[in-house]
């Protein structure tokens, strides 16, 4: 590999952020659903490069490498997820891990948030101390 090959962009800026959300389509291939039956997910929580690898990297050690052979996914450049499964059981299994990656991801943000509230009250609060004690 030479130094002047370019290497594709999320290989080169990691923490880059996406230029769409993930969203995910779940479709179930199969004898007994002939049709295919599909679910959607959105996965707004995802914002860069990084994100996406380690939601992956979990997601394959978790579902897709157990159920390797009833599993297929692809991801587009464009944010589109599609994941191919032979199961309503195996739907099921990928939903679920999706719905509490956002979960887990959503409740992190949300005492991110109040730890940073609770600062800003507690800086206020100091702040209110020094102007009465100043007049």
């Amino acid at each position: 590999m030479s130094d002047n090959e370019d290497f594709p962009a999320h290989l080169e800026q990691p923490n880059e952020d996406l230029d769409n959300p993930l969203r995910v389509i779940i479709v179930v291939n199969s004898p007994s659903h002939p049709e295919g039956e599909m679910e959607e997910r959105l996965l707004d929580t995802i914002q860069s490069i990084n994100d996406v690898n380690t939601f992956f990297d979990t997601f394959d050690e978790k579902v897709a490498i157990p159920n390797e052979g009833h599993i297929k996914y692809e991801v587009g450049s464009d944010g589109l997820v599609v994941i191919v499964v032979d199961t309503m059981e195996l739907r099921d299994e990928a939903l679920g891990f999706i719905d509490e990656h956002v979960a887990k991801v959503s409740s992190s943000t949300n005492k991110k948030q109040e730890a940073e509230e609770g600062e800003e009250e507690v800086e206020e609060s100091k702040s209110n101390k020094r102007t009465k004690v100043a007049n």
